[in-house]
């Protein structure tokens, strides 16, 4: 027997019928045709909100400087003949109405602030809240504030800001908000007050109500009514609710809080009628029942009535967070 076999040609076909690959021959190539060149597509852009028009009393004090500097031109005119000056004294008004509405908005920070009486309190006194506290400005950007406490045994809380942004935030919280809330319902607590000074309008709030209380009767009352409705409405209360929930991306420790305030009471002492507005909820359950009933309105609508704010209901807020 051989040692070698013989090796077999190959053949077209194999014994199973299964055709076997032939040798690929070389193909003519095709002329390239250049082909248009794909835009990639361009990811949607998330339509970019236009921040609303806000109100301040800055334009009107600016108004009122310059039109006295102009009557004083007048009468020099008329005396003196300075028709000329009369552009310059205006400005000079103009000027004179700035520096006044700065003080004016420096000393509103310091008298709203004064409205309350409170307490400052640190770390060592309150380490849940500070943990929580800190922990939250540095997600949501905001400085920590300066804390108070009140004595008040109610669920409620106070924020201003400086109008000149010179000075740190204030938030009070009440004792009671402090004693009865659990870690998930304070955080959502501490958030919505964060989220009134994220708002950017917790500034012309301050502004507004602290203005109007030092000049007091030198303001109209029509101006003043203005003034309080265009620096708080409804659907600011409900942003910065929405805000609160993206601070702690945790909608039912919120709605938690919420329900805790709507089962304890949010009335609370040091409550002027122009401050009504800087608190969380409705610190005067009283006033916001007996005036519904009197315009046959809605006490959930935030409008001015008389002379003070009244608060979107608990209610419907917390309606409104149930929805996310």
């Amino acid at each position: 027997m051989a040692n070698t076999q013989q090796r077999k040609k190959p053949s077209n076909s194999s014994r199973n019928g299964s055709p076997q690959r032939q040798q690929a021959r070389p193909t003519q190539k095709a002329p390239a045709v250049k082909a248009a060149p794909v835009k990639s597509p361009v990811p949607a852009k998330a339509p970019v909100a236009k921040p609303d028009k806000r109100f301040s009393l800055q334009p009107y004090f600016l108004l009122l400087g310059a039109i006295v500097g102009i009557v004083v031109g007048l009468v020099l005119a008329l005396v003196a003949g300075l028709v000329v000056l009369l552009p310059v004294f205006a400005l000079i008004g103009a000027a004179i109405g700035w520096v006044t509405y700065r003080r004016a908005a420096a000393q509103s920070f310091s008298l709203v602030t004064s409205y309350v009486a409170a307490q400052e309190i640190d770390s060592e006194d309150h380490p849940r809240l500070f943990n929580l506290l800190e922990s939250l400005c540095a997600v949501s950007g905001v400085a920590v504030p300066v804390v108070g406490v009140t004595t008040d045994a109610t669920v409620n809380a106070y924020v201003v800001a400086d109008p000149l942004g010179d000075e740190q935030s204030h938030i009070v919280f009440t004792e009671g908000a402090l004693r009865v809330m659990e870690r998930i319902e304070l955080e959502g607590f501490v958030a919505a007050c964060l989220a009134r000074v994220k708002s950017g309008r917790l500034e012309l709030q301050t502004e507004t109500a602290g203005v109007v209380a030092a000049l007091g009767k030198f303001i109209p009352a029509r101006l003043a009514r203005k003034a309080l409705e265009a620096c708080f409405t409804q659907q600011d209360v409900f942003d910065a609710d929405l805000k609160a929930c993206g601070i702690t991306r945790f909608p039912p420790g919120l709605i938690a809080a919420y329900e805790k305030m709507s089962a304890e009471s949010t009335v609370t002492s040091g409550v002027n009628p122009l401050n009504v507005h800087l608190w969380l909820a409705n610190p005067k359950s009283a006033f916001a029942a007996s005036s519904s009933n009197a315009t046959g309105g809605d006490a959930s609508s935030s409008t001015v009535i008389g002379s003070e704010v009244v608060h979107p209901a608990l209610a419907t807020r917390l309606a409104l967070l149930r929805e996310i």
